[in-house]
């Protein structure tokens, strides 16, 4: 029976444009007839785009990351500015990862608080305090008086007070250009002596520093079994640093051959806070004072019995709950 050849072409037609559209379809969108599971579907969203939340004005302006590169680990860097020989002895106990470079005193005479401010940013650049809120602090470096002399290491090491104690190299610039150097090694008074038994070894400058990211620990060593001060084998600790950067409270937990000359009242014995700061004082001599540093804290005063003589400290930014309590920081001196 032959049908109605009227409908059997409108059937063939639909049936032409159906296959027609569905070519076209498929050559626009070749995934449409693809397995659909196979499919790998890209989400709007970036996971590998982190959202980052606004700025906390509260977090602290110190807030130090420890990340040193790792090549600089491995570099065994001997930046040291002086000239005697460093000691070839070495000790497992202080076994460290990384150096990192110590740069030389400078001359800081005359010039203006903006200047010592522009240096001291400077040199926390390059360290692993680096900050990019880093200011110097006003307890520390505010007393800093503009175009005025600044006490020199030699007077302090070796001819003494007087009209020519700022000439040569600023003691100050021990720390100002060595921010790593949270605590370090001062006198109590001005040693005198003669001219050929000055030496740099007087000026109490480190031979090496070192930071041990996994034990969260830097870590300082002096060479002053040679130092012929009148003061013999007596030091004071200076924490300049670790108030500029934070960390005004510490914690002497660990000695080895050496006593503090105030038995019951010292860093060795409850927790203190580092008081020092720089201002304009009239201790050098020189006509209308120096810029030095103050003060002069009795149970920071120590004496060495033997060497090598070492202080480990545990360091902290805010007061906390007891001495017992994990350093925010860990600092080791070594004295040889």
């Amino acid at each position: 029976m032959n049908g109605n050849p009227e409908k059997q072409f409108k059937k063939f037609l639909i049936i032409i444009v159906v296959i027609v559209s569905a070519v076209i379809y498929g050559m626009i969108r070749p995934d449409f007839f693809a397995n659909k599971t196979s499919v790998l579907k890209l989400s709007s969203q970036k996971p590998w785009q982190e959202e980052f939340s606004q700025e906390n004005d509260d977090i602290d302006d110190v807030n130090i990351k420890f990340e040193y590169p790792e090549n600089d680990f491995k570099k065994d860097i001997s930046n040291n500015p002086f000239d005697f020989e460093l000691s070839k002895q070495t000790d497992e106990d202080y076994l460290i990862t990384g150096s990192i470079p110590i740069n030389p005193m400078s001359d800081l005479n005359y010039k203006t608080k903006d200047d010592i401010y522009a240096l001291r940013k400077s040199f926390v650049e390059k360290t692993l305090f680096k900050n990019r809120k880093y200011v110097p602090s006003e307890n520390v470096f505010g007393q800093i008086a503009d175009k005025k002399p600044w006490l020199g290491i030699e007077a302090l090491t070796c001819y003494g007070k007087g009209p020519n104690a700022h000439k040569g190299l600023s003691e100050e610039s021990r720390y100002i250009n060595n921010p790593t150097m949270l605590i370090g090694l001062d006198r109590v008074s001005f040693d005198e002596k003669p001219k050929n038994q000055c030496s740099v070894v007087d000026y109490l400058m480190p031979v090496k520093i070192n930071y041990s990211k996994d034990e969260n620990t830097i870590k300082v060593e002096f060479e002053v079994s040679e130092y012929k001060g009148d003061l013999g084998k007596n030091f004071l600790l200076k924490g300049l640093n670790a108030k500029d950067l934070g960390y005004p409270y510490a914690y002497a937990d660990n000695t080895k051959n050496l006593v503090f000359i105030q038995p019951d009242v010292n860093i060795s014995t409850n927790i203190h806070m580092f008081k020092d700061f720089i201002h304009l004082g009239q201790a050098c001599g020189v006509k209308g004072g120096c810029n030095n540093g103050s003060p002069f804290q009795k149970e920071l005063n120590f004496t060495v019995m033997k060497y090598p003589a070492t202080i480990h400290f545990k360091l902290w930014k805010k007061m906390p709950k007891d001495k017992d309590s994990d350093g925010d920081i860990n600092y080791l001196i070594i004295l040889k």
